[in-house]
């Protein structure tokens, strides 16, 4: 995580290093991402920049980190008051606001499935683990709310489901990120749509 001096920076500045980073790792991965060429990009010294950041892992974390707490304070992930009618409707929604998100900043979606075995380790520890634990959170209340209602199987183990979402999430996530020079509004909300019908006939009761 950046060094306490990042945060007494102007919150211009403050953006404008982690919008340049993250738009080199959404497009060269973390791994072949210039921490020289996102300095200059973003108009510090190589000197100045550890000041704020100890390295690389360090930079990438914090720019994860920053993304991930405005994506998930945006996106409505309450399955709590749900009903069997408005379940996948919900869902719906949320992949709605996902992709909406995703289609103004296309470089957060990729920063986001930028990470490389370095990558993997910084986002296993400290707050960026608490927030993908966060995420896993949501998954888990997401399943277990649709067993309530009935409008999710319970013949396989949950670990086994959450494992297969993830799965397919990820599947399609790198698919459309593949494809998002192509998207407009129109063509995304059909992505959402397409997306939770996948789900709807992995997780509905045979």
């Amino acid at each position: 995580m950046p060094r306490p001096r990042f945060d007494n920076l102007s919150p211009e500045k403050r953006e404008r290093i982690l919008e340049t980073a993250a738009k080199a790792f959404a497009a060269d991965g973390y791994e072949h991402a210039s921490m020289n060429q996102i300095l200059a990009d973003a108009g510090i010294s190589k000197g100045a920049a550890y000041y704020y950041f100890d390295n690389k892992a360090d930079l990438y974390g914090a720019t994860v980190n920053h993304y991930l707490q405005e994506f998930l304070g945006d996106v409505p992930w309450n399955f709590a008051q749900t009903t069997a009618v408005s379940f996948w409707p919900t869902l719906l929604q949320v992949y709605r606001e996902q992709f909406s998100q995703f289609a103004e900043r296309p470089w957060v979606f990729g920063l986001v499935k930028s990470g490389g075995p370095v990558a993997a380790e910084v986002l296993a520890e400290g707050p960026l683990a608490e927030m993908w634990q966060t995420l896993t959170t949501v998954l888990d209340d997401l399943i277990r709310r649709g067993r309530e209602l009935g409008v999710v199987r319970d013949d396989l183990p949950e670990e086994l489901l959450i494992a297969l979402v993830m799965a397919l999430d990820e599947t399609h996530d790198r698919w459309l990120l593949a494809q998002l020079e192509d998207q407009n509004a129109a063509t995304l909300d059909t992505a959402a749509e397409r997306m939770v019908n996948l789900l709807q006939r992995l997780l509905a009761p045979a």
